[in-house]
């Protein structure tokens, strides 16, 4: 009995433990089933394209995600798509349009919980067609195409012909983007397109451009005819050259190799152009014309044309001009039979004159974007701006440092130190001269002294030509220098003082008389008569935004003048012809106010930009003397060396005053 007990008592224990340990499993059991779930693992990712590059600009993407989330897919940190439905489990971003170059798309996923899932990066590389001018149009050329693209891409055209598809490499892009290239194709009917390869993306090339429906024609047109005036003298120092040449073709009319007018052949095959004679003397004048495609013809049959003023004693006017006729006038032989009666003279016909609608030639010169590129402007340009920079500017800056604060010159200022008596109401000196006066005076002066820089005569289109170039003159004074410096100094919030520079006439006289005597063709024109600074006091920042506006005003405008005057040429009657010779006062007054007004001496903003900063001073003095210089040298007649060594002699003698003032004059004393 007592054994039994025993055997009882060991086994309670054993069966308690058991059952303990059935509570604790149980209790544990029930804790992890009221325990909430843990987040699903997030099966948000990017559907991986075959290849990581997309030859276009735009990608689509797809992919797939959690049941009752929500998706927000970014390219290099910027929001591109939004996936919101939270029922889908693939999702798709179509049409992402997409730049150039090498981007990340990232994406983070919201789930049920709120809680953030981010998904593997996907890298792409995007390179979209290039530009090709004309595209989707038809297109009339030699054989040139042009176009835009990834700065430093390869190009590659391909041309569908006769022949089949072509495909042609080209020169790469320039770092502007800008590309050209120049196929041997013979004439007829193409379609041409353009793709890119550019090394920063990778060596794949983008998908085709559109296409153009070309034109290739290649073949010259026959040299113009020029049926007057005919060889001999002039009685007129101005006459309308007229002649036959190619329909729709440019037509140019050359003195001594020299560019004086050009017009459109009309339809008919005609032609009439306005010339005007340098001078006393005898000149060859001839013709030459480029059809719509590009084609050069050869020069026509010289012409030549002897021309001397009239005496002014003289009682009536000289013979007219031969007519214009395929056979000489006959010539008497023989003098008439001894005492038959004299023939009777000739009543005197005027000579032709011009009228209110006829063009003067202002801005013929002036070269359009296209001569630019052909003449190798952009080529000469560089040189033109460092030229600029090293003989000019620099020079002048030393000069104005060193040797002009120990010169006595005379101050003149028409309104502000000369005043007048005591205005008893105001308590203050008047000026002498209105300031509108002066103002008005100046401007007009600058017009008269740019008119003459063509030469004038005594007819009334100069009348025209001197209103015109008045009114481009205001409208640079008005709209590039006043109102962006108004504006400049509204948002900097400080007062903008405007000066007059009377003394710009001496520059634009200086000017005048150097492209009428050396021969500079398109003219040097100095425009711009008003300086704007802020005032005494304000900010490093204020005065250089206040100096920028201005400056970029005079390019912005001189740029929109170019084009304009591009556009408007040839032109006919009074008002198209105001209109044209008013851009191209703008033109040619913006471009040499521009490098007029970065010169860093004196009131002007480019002692402003050369005081804040000279690296940036030089930067966009250098840039706005390229561009101007682009323009300039791509001129008929512009002579870039001969203005080089004149410009090399005056740094020599403003460096040699400063080297004597600076060093060898202390020395001494």
């Amino acid at each position: 009995m007592r054994g039994r007990e025993r055997h009882s008592t060991a086994r309670r224990p054993t069966a308690q433990r058991a059952l303990a340990g059935l509570a604790v499993a149980a209790i544990a059991a029930v804790g992890l089933a009221l325990a909430p779930a843990p987040p699903a693992a997030a099966a948000a990712a990017f559907d991986v394209p075959p290849s990581d590059f997309v030859a276009g600009s735009a990608v689509t993407l797809t992919g797939s995600k959690d049941a009752g989330s929500t998706l927000v897919i970014r390219r290099d940190g910027q929001v591109v798509c939004t996936v919101a439905d939270p029922d889908a489990v693939t999702w798709e971003c179509a049409g992402i349009a997409v730049p150039n170059g090498v981007h990340e798309f990232t994406g983070d996923e919201t789930l049920p919980d709120d809680s953030v899932e981010p998904l593997a990066p996907l890298t792409l590389r995007v390179l979209a067609a290039p530009t090709l001018d004309g595209a989707g149009g038809t297109l009339l050329t030699t054989g040139r195409f042009s176009g835009s693209a990834v700065p430093g891409a390869s190009i590659q055209l391909q041309s569908i012909g006769p022949g089949g598809a072509i495909d042609h490499s080209c020169p790469a892009a320039l770092p502007d983007g800008f590309w050209s290239c120049a196929l041997a194709l013979d004439s007829g009917q193409y379609e041409v397109r353009a793709r890119q390869s550019s090394p920063a993306i990778g060596p794949e090339f983008s998908a085709y451009s559109a296409a153009a429906a070309v034109t290739i024609d290649r073949t010259a047109p026959t040299a113009p005819t020029v049926t007057s005036p005919r060889s001999g003298p002039s009685p007129t120092r101005s006459v309308t050259a007229r002649g036959g040449g190619e329909r729709d073709a440019l037509l140019q009319v050359f003195i001594d190799g020299t560019l004086a007018c050009e017009t459109i052949v009309s339809p008919s095959g005609s032609w009439a152009c306005p010339v005007r004679w340098p001078g006393p003397g005898t000149f060859t004048l001839q013709a030459l014309q480029r059809d719509a495609a590009g084609n050069f013809s050869s020069s026509s049959a010289r012409v030549e044309v002897s021309y001397a003023p009239p005496p002014p004693d003289a009682a009536a006017p000289p013979p007219p001009a031969p007519a214009e006729s395929a056979t000489p006038s006959p010539v008497p032989s023989s003098p008439p039979a001894p005492g038959s009666p004299s023939p009777a003279p000739a009543p005197p016909v005027a000579p032709p004159t011009s009228n209110w609608g006829t063009p003067t030639g202002f801005g013929a010169s002036l070269p359009t974007a296209e001569q630019v590129a052909d003449r190798g402007g952009w080529a000469v340009a560089p040189l033109a701006g460092l030229a600029y920079l090293l003989l000019a500017a620099l020079p002048l800056r030393a000069f104005a440092t060193h040797v002009a604060p120990r010169l006595r010159r005379p101050r003149i200022a028409l309104t502000g130190r000369n005043r007048g008596p005591i205005d008893a109401d105001h308590g203050a000196a008047a000026p002498m001269l209105s300031p509108a006066l002066v103002a008005a005076g100046t401007l007009g002066g600058a017009a008269v002294i740019a008119a003459l820089s063509g030469g004038v005569d005594a007819e009334v289109r100069y009348l025209r030509l001197t209103a015109a170039i008045g009114l481009g003159l205001l409208l640079l004074n008005a709209i590039a220098v006043l109102l962006p410096a108004r504006l400049a100094g509204r948002v900097a919030r400080v007062d903008v003082v405007v000066r007059l520079l009377p003394g710009i006439l001496l520059v634009a006289l200086a000017a005048a008389l150097l492209s009428r005597f050396g021969g500079l063709q398109p003219p040097l024109l100095a425009g711009v008569l008003i300086a704007a600074s802020a005032a005494l006091g304000s900010s490093r920042r204020a005065r250089a935004g206040v100096a920028v506006a201005q400056t970029s005003g005079v390019a912005a405008l001189a740029l929109i003048g170019w084009a304009a005057h591009d556009l408007l040429t040839p032109s006919t009657g009074f008002w198209m012809t105001l209109a044209s010779e008013t851009a191209a006062a703008v033109a040619l007054g913006g471009l040499g106010s521009l490098l007029m007004l970065l010169l860093p001496v004196g009131p002007l903003p480019g002692r402003t930009l050369y005081a804040v900063s000279p690296p940036a001073w030089a930067v966009v003095a250098l840039a706005s003397a390229t561009v101007a210089g682009a323009i300039l040298v791509s001129g008929p007649a512009f002579p870039l060396a001969p203005l080089v060594l004149a410009g090399a002699a005056f740094a020599g003698v403003l460096s040699a005053a400063v080297v004597w003032t600076r060093w060898v004059a202390p020395a001494w004393r």
